[in-house]
């Protein structure tokens, strides 16, 4: 399996990275194969040690695909270049969802320089300015954190259980607002005035006449930071869910949030306006069933009751024109976005707060066995 791996990464450098092969070419696609082939060999090898959660490769893969489907079609890359490129992109949201499983520090640190780089290499392909100059640092950074994880032994592991959640979401959190609001003052053309515009037009990649302003990358910063602080809140939720249909909605409803925020992140209404909406969609849907698997009675119903209303004032403006569209129903749609993310900062309070837990796998493993070995004397006949 090993030598599996090294041989198809060596295609893939090969073809991509020494000879720089045209996307218009063959050997573009054989680059490609070769990195499928190889991330097809990785996963394979850690499914020994952990199964890849399926929805976090539900989570990743969705947006990643309508990433590549979308903005780089033809003619940015022919359609069977664009059509590889997406399997691969599944094949990493894969990688992603085993490192996550495995809970090893570099490992997951490794594969998300991976995606980072790739989506920098897809930015350059549709000329966004600066990424470029990314693609090299990120991907080096990938393949010393997957050597490390690689030949070390005694590599870390993270309790994602164990994460304090309230420092973690309101750091996060608070990141992205700061993002947000550098985006806000640096629209062009004196500012961005959030009662009357669309939320969504600082992911333009035009704004009034600029192609890629500075806002839209802040934006998209504010936007990613935003998704790892709900993505966190939500894996911790599914863990305080009780069973049965109430823990598959938590579970799945964070899932499809998380899908369709970072689709519209990725995909801006002005690329795609259909993919654009279906993850607005995907993204209310998904809060929509958190909200009605952590239910309960209290305080609950009155963050439900204050959902529909907004949900439906929204829709009834929204598909009858009953007021003016501007300002009426875009602040109606700020105060679902904002109500939304103050849920989200009670119920990463509200589920508690523990310190983190590293511990290198040599330690995990000796536990277990001590475990294992106090289990077993207990049961010994000869110690009754």
């Amino acid at each position: 399996m090993l030598a599996g791996f090294a041989a198809a990464l060596l295609i893939g450098d090969m073809f991509l990275a020494v000879r720089g092969a045209a996307t218009t070419s063959v050997e573009f696609l054989y680059g490609v194969a070769g990195f499928s082939l190889a991330q097809v060999f990785w996963t394979i090898g850690q499914l020994r040690e952990a199964r890849p959660d399926v929805r976090v490769l539900l989570a990743a893969a969705l947006p990643l695909a309508a990433f590549v489907i979308c903005r780089l079609h033809p003619p940015v890359l022919p359609a069977a270049a664009n059509a590889a490129v997406c399997v691969y992109s599944v094949l990493t949201a894969l990688s992603f969802a085993t490192a996550l499983a495995t809970r090893r520090a570099f490992y997951i640190c490794g594969i998300g320089f991976l995606l980072f780089s790739d989506l920098m290499i897809g930015g350059g392909l549709v000329h966004m300015p600066g990424c470029n100059a990314l693609i090299g640092p990120t991907y080096i950074a990938a393949e010393l954190f997957l050597l490390v994880s690689f030949f070390w032994n005694g590599e870390w592991r993270i309790a994602l259980g164990q994460i304090g959640i309230r420092w973690y979401a309101l750091t996060l959190g608070a990141a992205g607002f700061a993002c947000f609001f550098v985006a806000m003052t640096l629209y062009p053309g004196g500012g961005y005035n959030p009662l009357m515009q669309m939320l969504s037009a600082l992911g333009r990649t035009e704004v009034r006449g600029v192609a890629y302003p500075p806002c839209h990358y802040w934006f998209v910063a504010g936007m990613f930071l935003s998704v790892a602080s709900v993505a966190g809140v939500w894996a911790r939720l599914v863990r305080k869910t009780g069973g049965g249909w109430r823990r598959a909605f938590a579970g799945w409803g964070g899932a499809v949030n998380v899908a369709g925020l970072c689709s519209i992140a990725l995909v801006p209404e002005n690329v795609d306006i259909t993919i654009h909406n279906v993850g607005c969609y995907l993204a209310t849907f998904g809060g929509a069933a958190i909200l009605v698997a952590r239910f309960r009675k209290g305080v609950d119903l009155f963050w439900t009751i204050w959902f529909v209303v907004l949900v439906i004032v929204f829709a009834l403006c929204l598909d009858l024109k009953a007021v003016p569209f501007s300002p009426y129903v875009t602040t109606t749609q700020k105060f679902l976005i904002v109500s939304f993310a103050v849920w989200s900062g009670w119920l990463a309070w509200r589920i508690g707060c523990k310190t983190v837990e590293v511990r290198s796998i040599g330690k995990v493993a000796n536990e277990d066995r001590e475990a294992n070995g106090a289990i077993l004397h207990r049961r010994s006949p000869c110690c009754r």
